[in-house]
């Protein structure tokens, strides 16, 4: 079932939505070179006055001596061009490679799934099993409510955004509304980087479109923040949105555009584990030493878990 509802929204996208997109993308093409001929003279306007003049020299000496330097750029480039090759084939080997295997993958996780669950409880100690029973649970309820939350959160701002687009008059409303719903994915980071396209637009267009664009993208983010994610993603993962933040830009210092996806998730399971071991810790502290200074005291959820 979950495999012919996929087929049918991909078979839906491609009818309906690729059509549409082709078009604004050709249009754009046509149109390219009356946004550059807007550009230069946005340009010409600001380097009439002095310090902007100055400021626009140097980026003119910048690029006389980068225009000199590519020849020698061009042969270094093309000097390991056979390696270079190479590895542009092992990589469009590999992600062809995973795009025919998923389907794949996914089938028998989705089939087969629960069998991983019964087999490695069986392999854990009897006494210990309650434990990662319930370790396993949460960890599927946190990671599973954050993934269908963020998916949905996204689809809701790319359709709120076109609606938004089209109520204004924003060029090439549908590709601007797509690339805000995959990059809000990514949550704080992803609306930044969504809106920037969309600000190019609008100031190539007039300065009244980009506070259409400010007035558009404020209500779309406060209907987002206020009632969609509030709603959709509730309370399951409660992490602070500094915490986040702070994930983000570790995880894509580290792994780059992997890490910043999978961050999230990661550390959601990692505090599920932590979590759940310093609960073991009290519990056990309050067994043997609560009589001696006072017991820790134990959340609502802990205290249900106790008593199961």
């Amino acid at each position: 079932i979950l495999f012919l509802v996929i087929i049918g929204v991909i078979s839906l996208a491609i009818n309906l939505l690729i059509p549409v997109i082709s078009s604004q993308i050709k249009t754009f093409g046509t149109n390219f070179p009356h946004y550059i001929t807007k550009v230069n003279q946005f340009i010409d306007d600001i380097t009439k006055y002095t310090v902007a003049s100055n400021f626009y020299s140097q980026i003119q000496d910048y690029l006389n001596s980068l225009a000199k330097k590519i020849p020698s750029m061009i042969s270094d480039y093309f000097n390991g061009f056979g390696s270079k090759v190479k590895n542009i084939a092992e990589t469009v080997v590999n992600v062809g490679v995973v795009i025919v295997t998923t389907p794949f993958v996914l089938f028998f996780m989705l089939k087969d799934g629960h069998r991983f669950k019964d087999f490695s409880t069986k392999i854990v100690p009897p006494k210990f099993r309650k434990d990662y029973h319930d370790l396993l649970d949460k960890m599927s309820v946190q990671v599973g409510s954050y993934i269908q939350g963020q998916i949905i959160v996204s689809l809701c701002i790319g359709v709120l955004l076109f609606i938004g687009y089209s109520i204004i008059g924003l060029d090439y409303g549908l590709i601007l509304a797509c690339i805000a719903a995959v990059t809000s994915v990514v949550p704080y980071i992803g609306p930044t980087i969504a809106i920037s396209p969309a600000i190019i637009i609008a100031l190539i267009t007039s300065p009244i479109m980009l506070l259409k664009l400010i007035v558009v993208w404020t209500a779309v983010q406060f209907i987002e923040g206020h009632f969609i994610s509030p709603n959709i993603m509730g309370k399951t993962l409660q992490i602070h949105p500094l915490t986040i933040i702070f994930i983000l830009l570790s995880a894509g210092n580290l792994l780059g555009v992997v890490g910043v996806i999978l961050g999230i998730p990661a550390y959601a399971i990692l505090k599920v584990l932590v979590s759940h071991l310093y609960f073991l810790y009290k519990r056990r502290y309050n067994k043997y030493y609560g009589d001696d200074a006072g017991e820790y005291e134990f959340k609502n959820d802990e205290q249900e878990y106790i008593r199961d």
